[in-house]
């Protein structure tokens, strides 16, 4: 007696969860019983119905869901039609419309009416399907005993024992052609060609190697992506995704930059993308949690859409279908659920801010360093990743592999108000929330809003190569006439502020002079520092500050960059191993800050992290990491760099103006209140990681003081930094100093011959200091920040290595570094940088003739005019008879004036440069 069909056919009007930032939620009344435990697969058929598959407990009466957009309908062993099982492990669609369902007691067809069941009594070679592939009226079923291909009348195997694959276990199937079947299966993609006829058939057998050296086989190959280059995307079981190009495998990791998520090791299935690229689950940095979908498109563009809230429910499976993609619901279930599937849609999707993606976290990696870089002042280390180190230096291709010489970095920013209140803005790790986010300040409130911050919430990422190709594809009209697109970054480069914003926010060279940022027709483009570029702004004003500090109004136009190119770093390998990080600080306020400190924190990592020591230089304005020993371990999970460890310096290329005639050195070149003095090395300050049997005074700051009294030359007790031991009594006693480890680990000399110390010679090993965790502050100041005001740092992180020898090889390091700094100090002073730039060739070209000077000689101001028209960049330098720069600006202006009462009598050198000529 036929059995009546259980929950079918129920008139569902369709209730879907509020769509949830591009996600709807689809769910069904249909009363569902027994222990289901996942979705297993997904198929919208040609008529546009959704088919899900699922797995369970014996007692699940839960098999197949079929919703017409209307009506949803269940079958299982006991519907009518019936299933012969309930465990279904594969879906798929011919082009009759039929469709094949694998399950645990056959394969079966449904043909809109009926259900066939084909088993190994009709000749397959296994009752447990575990992958269906058709090609025309072919159906190929894939077991753990081999292949088979049915013609809609019989099954021909493929097995081992016939010869005609070289292993029974198939996972996957996908067809490129009708000749060509591609099998994946245990760390393997098997090519099995058959001729038209089907009588004969052959198999290439191509090993799939590790994600890595020692971890990441590939295991079971779960699905196959043909894309429209005929390349193959491969999911597997224990390597995320593996990328075939027809003679190598790489893995995606390897191509494609991913921060703020990751690939699952585990990937079941791949589908075309919403942006013509592979879309796939993504997971959370540990793998934990679903996350939403990730999508790998050409020119390695990475497409994050994240659904975080609830985290699990994004499931293994999806489809596009026209401008959506729907997706499987992953959450382990019960019998009480009833969501089925999401549907996605990228237009109804924005980015959230605070959330971490690869818009708002990219690298610096042109040369032998990879920095990873976040947008609210912290940065290197695996922010809304892994949290781990993220300086590479040497860079490697994998993340998990990879050595970093640091930890973590940020800029801290600290001072006083007209009425002694502290304002304040630093980070380290996010662990106390946020104090600053991204975007400029309204130039009349000194205050955004969200909206204004989530626009803002990137990093502009541009290099040399990306702005020659643009030159050269607009001197040739490709760039008018639409054949070539510039780079996302350089047609969007934030050049000008809207509303009550800045106008002039990233510098851009404009080259038809007319005030706009328009590459597509004006031929501008960005202007960088160094080869390769980061761009981002952000503020210490949206919201309360995690360090409980006040916020200030200010807005911070940073540039990240480094040189690779090989006119730059030609005979200069020291430029291979340093970044670089500017930094223009702008109070947008009404107040008057005094007594400003700013500071480059680092948590200094040489490799393993239980092993180092720090000093200073205060001549040369850097502070630096060295390893304690000669071997830097590895350790504690830590990779560390072995019996070569490198130094690395901390180096204040420029600093604030120091105050006038405040009677210090600020600058420590040995000349008091010269003209245009700026402030570099004022206090070189430390503390520890808080472990247990650490002082905790000199442990990690936990409030707005005490961040700036590491920023002041202060304990976050309040007690001094003083000579000798570990700069740290607890009292009054002992000599204050500004400088912590001020002599030189290879000369036994003071470093600070302006020190209060006097000439001691005052390491961390001459104080026979344990080593240990140290992060380090160098810090400038005191100076003004006047309401409106500018003041621009600028930094250089160099790593320097030293193999001539084992013997106090961690020195050798030290005393290269020394060198490699003054080099660097060297290079960024040049006049006229080498690099590997091309000029746009229509305003590029400066005369002396362009511009006339007045009065000359002069007293306390000169007047420049030009007869060049429209508005341009113009950046200008006096430089004295040593070739020291005195004064170094930039302005808007082709007529302008400059104040020189302040300088010496002499001779001096006007520079002017615009773009790459110079006058």
């Amino acid at each position: 007696m036929k059995k009546t069909l259980l929950l079918a056919l129920l008139i569902f009007t369709l209730s879907v969860t509020k769509a949830q930032n591009g996600f709807t939620t689809y769910t069904t009344n249909l009363a569902l019983s027994g222990v289901i435990l996942r979705e297993s697969a997904l198929l919208i058929d040609n008529a546009g119905n959704k088919w899900v598959g699922f797995t369970g407990l014996s007692t699940s009466t839960v098999g197949l869901v079929k919703y017409d957009n209307t009506t949803w309908t269940l079958y299982n062993t006991t519907s009518t039609p019936a299933l012969p099982s309930n465990y279904i492990s594969a879906l798929a669609k011919d082009v009759s419309g039929n469709i094949w369902i694998g399950t645990k007691a056959g394969l079966v067809k449904f043909d809109g009416t009926n259900f066939t069941t084909y088993n190994t009594a009709n000749g397959l070679p296994s009752n447990t399907i575990t992958c269906i592939e058709t090609v025309g009226n072919q159906v190929y079923v894939g077991t753990r005993l081999g292949l088979s291909r049915f013609d809609g009348s019989t099954f021909t195997n493929y097995t081992v024992a016939n010869g005609k694959v070289p292993s029974d276990t198939i996972t996957a199937i996908k067809a490129e052609t009708g000749s060509v079947i591609w099998l994946g299966g245990l760390n393997r993609l098997v090519q099995f060609n058959i001729n038209s006829s089907f009588t004969t058939s052959s198999f290439i057998n191509n090993t799939v190697p590790p994600k890595y050296t020692s971890v990441g086989i590939p295991g079971n190959i779960n699905c196959i992506y043909i894309d429209g280059s005929n390349t193959k995307w491969l999911g597997t079981t224990n390597a995320g995704v593996t990328i075939y190009n027809g003679s190598t495998f790489t893995n995606a990791t390897q191509l494609y930059e991913i921060f703020g998520s990751t690939i699952p090791n585990k990937v079941v299935d791949l589908a075309t993308g919403l942006n013509n690229g592979v879309a796939m689950k993504m997971t959370d940095a540990a793998g934990s949690a679903a996350i939403g979908i990730i999508e790998l498109a050409p020119n390695n563009k990475v497409f994050q859409y994240f659904r975080k809230l609830p985290a699990i429910e994004i499931g293994d499976y999806l489809e596009k279908v026209g401008t959506n993609l729907i997706v499987s619901y992953g959450k382990l279930f019960g019998t009480s659920n009833t969501k089925m599937y999401f549907a996605f849609d990228k237009t109804n999707y924005t980015p959230q801010l605070g959330e971490v993606n690869v818009n708002n976290y990219k690298t610096l990696d042109i040369n032998n360093v990879k920095a990873g870089i976040a947008n609210r002042s912290d940065m290197h280390w695996d922010v809304g990743g892994t949290g781990n180190a993220f300086y590479q230096v040497p860079k490697q291709v994998f993340r998990e592999k990879a050595i970093s010489s640091n930890f973590s970095s940020a800029l801290w920013i600290g001072g006083y108000d007209n009425s002694n209140q502290l304002h304040g803005g630093a980070q380290t790790y996010r662990q106390n929330g946020n104090d600053f986010w991204p975007g400029p300040l309204d130039t009349i409130t000194a205050t955004i809003d969200t909206a204004v911050a989530t626009k803002y919430d990137k990093i502009w990422k541009v290099s040399y190569t990306d702005i020659n190709n643009y030159i050269t594809n607009f001197n040739s009209g490709n760039v008018q006439n639409g054949s070539y697109i510039p780079t996302e970054d350089i047609l969007t480069w934030p050049a000008k502020g809207t509303g009550t914003h800045s106008r002039n926010l990233a510098p851009f060279v404009d080259n038809n002079n007319n005030g706009i940022y328009d590459p597509l027709t004006g031929g501008d483009y960005p202007k960088i520092k160094g080869d390769q570029a980061l761009y981002f702004i952000y503020n210490d004003n949206l919201a309360a500050h995690g360090t409980s500090c006040t916020p200030r109004g200010i807005e911070v136009q940073a540039m990240a960059y480094a040189y690779g190119c090989s006119s730059a770093v030609s005979g200069r390998p020291e430029l291979n191993f340093t970044t670089f990080y500017d930094y223009k600080i702008i109070n947008r306020s009404a107040n008057n800050y005094h007594d400003v400190f700013v500071g480059m924190w680092s948590d200094v990592d040489l490799g393993y992290y239980a092993d180092d020591y720090i000093g200073c230089n205060v001549a040369d304005n850097y502070g630096y990491a060295y390893n304690a020993d000669n071997f830097d371990e590895t350790a504690a999970g830590t990779n560390g760099y072995g019996a070569f460890p490198p130094a690395q310096g901390f180096a204040i290329m420029k600093g604030p103006l120091a105050n006038t005639a405040d009677g210090i050195d600020n600058n420590n070149n040995g000349i008091i209140d010269e003209p245009n003095e700026d402030c570099k090395l004022n206090e070189f300050t430390y503390f520890n990681n808080q472990l247990p049997g650490i002082t905790q005074a000199t442990t990690d700051p936990l409030n707005c003081a005490q961040y700036h009294n590491y920023m002041s030359g202060f304990w976050k007790d309040g007690s001094p930094f003083t000579c000798g031991g570990t700069a740290y009594t607890g009292t009054n006693t002992g000599t204050p100093t500004n400088w912590a480890y001020t002599g030189d680990p290879n000369t036994g000399i003071s470093t600070a011959t302006n020190s209060s110390c006097g000439t001691m010679n005052w390491t961390e090993i001459t104080a026979a200091n344990t080593p240990g965790d140290r992060r380090l502050i160098v810090n400038s100041g005191p100076f003004l920040l006047n309401a409106g005001q500018m003041q621009e740092v600028e930094y250089a992180f160099v790593t320097s290595f030293d193999s001539s020898s084992t013997t106090n090889a961690n020195l050798l390091s030290v005393a290269k570094l020394k060198t490699d700094v003054q080099k660097i100090n060297a290079y960024y002073n040049l006049v006229n940088k080498p690099n590997c730039f091309l000029t746009i060739g229509i305003t590029e070209l400066l005369k002396s003739t362009d511009f006339m000077l007045y009065p000359n000689p002069a007293k306390s101001i000169i007047s420049i005019k030009s007869t060049l028209e429209g508005a341009v960049t113009l950046d200008y330098d006096i430089i004295d008879i040593l070739g020291k720069t005195i004064i170094k600006n930039e302005t808007n202006n082709t007529n302008f004036s400059i104040n020189i009462s302040d300088l010496n009598s002499g001779i001096y050198f006007l520079r002017l440069k615009i773009n790459n000529s110079i006058v």
